[in-house]
């Protein structure tokens, strides 16, 4: 696999005409996200290596970058330039992205939360995604990791389309991306029902369940077949019998978010809004 070096994260600097300060996350990998500067401006670098042999690569990550710098919402991280290339050949791309304060929501799982901070949360994703999809853009790895929480208490949705996982067991579930544990059934189905606005629906009740209960509704324990085999059932412990609290509306639109076929949810962000807004 290529991977982003030093050298590819120094040449994009330089294209973009910002300074490094430190990376964000993980090191290594195909794509590195570096926190920089422009003047006085805290921004941050998203750097992809391209391997010569893979030129679908550079065009899907231009059209996807240009679409999202056309996506203008207070609930998705806003594209801050156009897509710039690095070397000839081309080995790399990057772009920027606003700079975000507060924690990733991984960091505010565990405690169970009320009803109603769980809405809240979901009903600003989903307005995210509302956009998006509107646009016909679909996220496909709605996991923890790529919403994140800001300090004023706003969420705001990263990462459409560019985060990709690899499962080791060598299963391509699609060629989607997707993080295990927050995948929706249809990313197991390469040739019908692949990821659709209703697999983003079913990412949001994936959020909103292991909010309101600690737990993630298709948990990964790191047995990737079992896993996809769970997932493929779709074997949910089902919310009522771990938030017994709740009211039955309650536990049917979160059930509805999770259920396992696509056309029996909110088929889309939009609908998904409306449904929250009746809970706030």
């Amino acid at each position: 696999m290529t991977v982003v070096d030093q050298g590819l994260i120094d040449d994009a600097c330089i294209a973009l005409g910002v300074s490094d300060v430190n990376a964000v996350g993980s090191v290594g990998g195909q794509k590195a996200v570096r926190h920089v500067k422009s003047g006085g401006t805290d921004l941050i670098m998203k750097v992809i290596a391209i391997k010569s042999s893979s030129p679908t690569t550079l065009s899907r990550a231009e059209r996807e970058v240009d679409l999202l710098k056309s996506l203008h919402c207070p609930h998705i991280v806003k594209v801050e330039s156009d897509l710039v290339t690095i070397g000839v050949p081309v080995r790399g791309a990057a772009w920027l992205e606003e700079f975000l304060d507060g924690k990733d929501l991984s960091s505010h799982f565990g405690a169970r939360w009320s009803w109603t901070d769980a809405v809240e949360m979901g009903h600003q994703i989903s307005g995210g995604l509302a956009v998006a999809h509107d646009a016909g853009v679909i996220h496909r790895d709605l996991s923890a990791n790529n919403v994140r929480r800001l300090s004023d208490g706003i969420y705001k949705v990263m990462d459409f389309g560019f985060a990709r996982y690899t499962l080791r067991s060598g299963l391509t579930v699609a060629g989607q991306p997707g993080t295990p544990g927050y995948l929706s059934p249809e990313h197991l189905n390469a040739y019908s029902g692949v990821p659709m606005p209703a697999s983003d629906v079913f990412g949001v009740g994936i959020l909103m369940y292991q909010a309101l209960t600690g737990e993630l509704p298709i948990p990964y324990l790191g047995d990737e077949l079992d896993y996809l085999k769970r997932l493929s059932r779709v074997e949910i412990i089902d919310i009522g019998s771990v938030r017994g609290d709740l009211s039955d509306t309650q536990l049917q639109l979160v059930r509805r978010m999770l259920h396992p076929q696509p056309a029996r949810r909110f088929i889309n962000g939009r609908k998904l809004v409306e449904a929250l807004e009746l809970e706030l």
